[in-house]
């Protein structure tokens, strides 16, 4: 999960950071990758933008054009005075080339035939010049310059871009959320198309560099839509920080294009769930972002080195990673491994390279695994690893979860995220000892549904006081988590929590990737993440594969936790739970099979008609799973 969370210890931007406990190594995040056009892509785009001008110049065009016609039909039906040695024979026919080609001579005063003897004639000849390079300066010149001046007109050759481009994902909206989710998509190599209504946005130009078409509009508005390519798109992220406009982008795609997929992000507390159940929507289309990002803040904060978190059912599978070493207990095959811990891997890697799954395959040292599994059995393959350091180093191994004298957890602000971290605490077995710190103004409803809940205690006040902190319980305290929406009032509650417990566990929200990548340099804080970049990694998942319920990214690569139901007919009836994994890098988190429910169901186990899975795998896998 090297560029999932903006996680310091898995640097969010192109910055390296510091080991965390299990001595893994610096990983670094690669620049974003720039799309790519091919030679006829381009040349489709400049026809088009070339048809676009032409439109946009038509009256003066025809103008001239209707100029000539006249001019070559008088010379045609008067025959002037030196017509006859340009053309003499008397058919129409026959002089239709040569009267056309006279009367562009006539346009730039070149014109070999006499002054006509008409009044008509006269004045033909007389206004045709000057009415003629009129109408061509005006249109053709100015055609000419538009044509190969793309800079000045950067906002029409978008839309000239975006006309090449089929089975597009269209981001409206690009904030912080569909900036990560345009390089996500990029990353992965798929096509993307952006729409965005202020043009000096910060981050219009960033997308720009990665050759990303910006579409600058109103995304509800239907010309807008069939700028960006609907119609031919595959699916639309409305990412708009409103639930009413992102309800109706969504809307507005669907009557232009109903079939294709939508992805709404909602802020709201639970509309996440209602617009899932609506028809036009259907499941798995709509997310909450504090949903998204609780299961990650709240499983970091309970347990150490956490990368990332899915929620599954009531339970918390987190994600760690570990490297491999001679000395350590984490030896042998991948499957011994596994079977020992109750950790599966779901990606390795040695020396930067990317290695299959082969569960009878020895690990090598030196090799670095990410796992995933519920936090106990993350915690247990991390000493695993540490096993064979010497005993001094040992002693410097701080506590992996609340327990003995260090069994709370304080809870800073009271938002949507807070509120989901703790009820998603709450729900933990052991249930460790729980201390929210608020300001009671801001969110009096979160503050009276907590009050009823054991173990759960609340404690009105500033969390940057260190007073407040001590009223808290902070000398009991195993971690401070800081999830306030305020970036500098989080880092100065941490602050204040070191100052009083230099060796607490700090887990902090930041919207700042760039903060969130420095404050492990500045002030030794490992555990920072960009709710936005948790919440990204869910959407462009999301859009990409359907029934997906959340997205992490891991080592550079996007993985997706989707439901699969097994049909008589399907494709992978009769398959087993080994064979799934090694051909489709399909984890089984979980099989449903009549009323029971197995997490993690054995290699040899066959898939058979009306099991449910839940699986984590790369997302173009799933997408080929679910065909």
């Amino acid at each position: 999960m090297r560029n999932a969370p903006a996680h310091t210890s898995v640097a969010p931007a192109s910055t390296t950071s510091p080991t965390s406990s299990n001595n893994a190594p610096l990983l670094v995040r690669r620049a974003p990758r720039r799309q790519r056009y091919s030679p006829w892509r381009v040349v489709r785009a400049y026809i088009f933008d070339l048809i676009r001008m032409a439109g946009s110049s038509y009256q003066a065009l025809l103008a001239f054009l209707a100029l000539v016609a006249l001019s070559t039909w008088y010379l045609l039906a008067q025959r002037p005075v030196g017509f006859e040695r340009i053309c003499p024979a008397q058919g129409k026919d026959a002089c239709f080339f040569p009267a056309l080609y006279e009367t562009l001579k006539l346009l730039i005063f070149q014109s070999t035939l006499g002054l006509p003897d008409d009044v008509w004639g006269r004045l033909l000849f007389f206004a045709l010049p000057i009415l003629g390079l009129g109408l061509i300066i005006q249109s053709v010149g100015s055609f000419g310059r538009q044509a190969f001046n793309k800079a000045g007109r950067l906002e029409a050759w978008q839309v000239s871009l975006a006309s090449t481009f089929r089975d597009q994902i269209i981001v409206c909206g690009l904030g912080r959320i569909g900036w990560r989710i345009v390089t996500q998509l990029t990353d992965a190599g798929n096509k993307v198309v952006v729409i965005e209504r202020d043009w000096k946005s910060e981050f219009v130009q960033q997308a720009l560099k990665l050759r990303v078409p910006v579409i600058h509009g109103d995304a509800r508005e239907a010309g807008v839509l069939r700028q960006a390519g609907v119609l031919r798109a595959h699916a639309v992220i409305a990412d708009i920080d409103d639930d009413l406009l992102d309800i109706e982008i969504a809307l507005a795609a669907r009557r232009e294009n109903p079939h294709v997929r939508v992805i709404l992000r909602s802020f709201y507390e639970d509309l996440d769930s209602t617009l899932n159940n609506e028809r036009n929507f259907g499941p798995n289309s709509a997310f909450s972002a504090s949903a998204l990002g609780a299961p990650t803040f709240a499983a970091a904060a309970i347990s150490r080195d956490v990368i990332g978190a899915i929620p599954l059912g009531d339970d918390l599978y987190g994600l760690s990673e570990v490297v491999v070493n001679q000395t350590g207990r984490v030896q042998g095959s991948l499957r011994e491994i596994e079977q020992r811990f109750g950790a599966h891997v779901v990606r390795r890697c040695f020396h930067d390279k990317l290695l299959a799954y082969q569960a009878a395959q020895q690990v090598r040292d030196g090799e670095r695994l990410t796992v995933v599994g519920p936090l106990r059995a993350l915690e247990a393959v991390r000493m695993a690893a540490l096993a064979g350091e010497v005993p001094e180093v040992l002693r410097q191994i701080p506590q992996q979860h609340p327990a003995g004298a260090r069994d709370t957890i304080i809870v800073c602000g009271l938002g949507k995220v807070g509120y989901r971290v703790v009820n998603l605490l709450h729900q933990c077995q052991p249930r460790p000892r729980i201390v929210v710190v608020h300001l009671y103004d801001r969110r009096p409803v979160f503050a009276d549904r907590l009050t009823s809940l054991e173990s759960v205690t609340l404690v009105a006040g500033d969390m940057r006081d260190e007073r407040v902190l001590e009223r808290a319980g902070i000398e009991r305290a195993y971690a401070v988590a800081a999830l306030t929406s305020d970036d500098t009032a989080n880092l100065e509650a941490g602050l204040a929590a070191r100052r009083l417990r230099p060796d607490v566990h700090l887990v902090l929200r930041v919207f700042s990737d760039a903060l969130a990548a420095n404050l492990s340099e500045m002030f030794g804080i490992n555990t920072t993440f960009s709710n936005s970049n948790l919440t990204s990694a869910t959407l462009t998942a999301a859009a990409l594969a359907p029934d997906v319920r959340y997205g992490v990214e891991i080592d550079n690569c996007l993985f997706g936790m989707a439901d699969i139901t097994i049909a008589e007919k399907d494709g992978l009836n009769g398959w087993s739970v080994e064979r799934l994994r090694t051909h489709h890098e399909a984890l089984i988190l979980r099989l449903v099979r009549g009323n029971g429910a197995y997490p993690f169901p054995a290699p040899e186990v066959t898939l058979a008609p009306g099991d449910a899975l839940t699986v984590l795998a790369p997302v173009a896998e799933l997408a080929r799973l679910r065909k």
